[in-house]
């Protein structure tokens, strides 16, 4: 390789770490607009304003793209949480799970058609399945934050001493069957008061009180 080659070599790496990024972004709307097994590659080709062959280049084939797509939004997701358990570790137990649960309504919300295709991608994983040595999953990944924050609340006498598992499969499920309903049904309560009608579930039960 040439001097001139060596130097052209950083630029066109960065044009094409552009076009992979566009492509992406353009593919996550397609996908979530048409649905993934129904969306094409010349729709996600005219989104992004490249040629197909473009996307054949750069990710192979199909399955490649919709891999990639899949696999960002996973990670977007799973590191959104992680970053919010550090910045939150020296808080008390009930405004860390009032921020949590807001949070994932909001981003499920926002999201959750991609989501919804990535948990059906990586398998029907059951919520019990914590082993460290199994892949880091997105159920796997909120299983393990929840727990932790659930274990907080009984060492702060917020909580009995309830089952860690089943107490932390109730707050995600809660959270989300009811995005999944209000998603179904067309609802569009406020992420505020969806994520306080949770809260207030799992805290405090819907039994009447004496």
């Amino acid at each position: 390789m040439n001097e001139s080659s060596r130097k052209r070599s950083p630029l066109r790496e960065r044009f094409r770490e552009q076009a992979r990024a566009e492509i992406l972004t353009a593919a996550r709307r397609v996908f979530t607009q048409e649905g993934i097994e129904e969306s094409r590659i010349d729709q996600v080709a005219a989104e992004a304003g490249v040629s197909v062959g473009t996307i054949y280049n750069l990710y192979g084939d199909r399955a490649g793209l919709v891999a990639a797509v899949l696999e960002a939004g996973r990670e977007q997701f799973v590191t959104g949480v992680g970053t919010y358990m550090e910045a939150t570790a020296d808080h008390s137990f009930v405004p860390r799970l009032h921020g949590m649960v807001n949070m994932l309504v909001s981003q499920m919300r926002l999201h959750w058609p991609m989501l919804r295709l990535v948990a059906q991608r990586e398998g029907a994983v059951p919520c019990a399945a914590t082993s460290t040595q199994a892949p880091p999953t997105i159920i796997r990944t909120m299983h393990g934050h929840v727990s932790s924050m659930i274990r907080q609340g009984i060492a702060e006498g917020v909580l009995a001493e309830v089952d860690v598992h089943v107490a932390t499969c109730g707050v995600l499920g809660a959270i989300r069957n009811t995005i999944d309903v209000d998603m179904a049904l067309g609802l569009d309560a406020p992420t505020e008061a969806r994520a306080d009608a949770i809260i207030k579930l799992f805290l405090e039960g819907a039994a009447r009180r004496p």
